[in-house]
């Protein structure tokens, strides 16, 4: 299981065909849950079995 205290973290999308992130030296798979495109900040929304789900960071509710 993916560490869930990745959930939060920021990063900028990168470009196709790369399909994962680099946070504190290891790789991550992600899945775009939005319609982000690559040079967007995106922010991790959730961990699951297959990888980080991400969202654009502007669409993230603040409380």
């Amino acid at each position: 299981m993916l560490d869930e205290r990745l959930i939060g973290s920021i990063f900028i999308l990168p470009e196709p065909p790369v399909q994962a992130v680099v946070l504190f030296g290891i790789h991550y798979h992600f899945h775009v849950l939005d319609d982000a495109r690559p040079g967007d900040q995106v922010v991790i929304v959730a961990v699951g079995r297959l990888g980080l789900e991400v969202r654009r960071s502007d669409r993230q509710l603040k409380y």
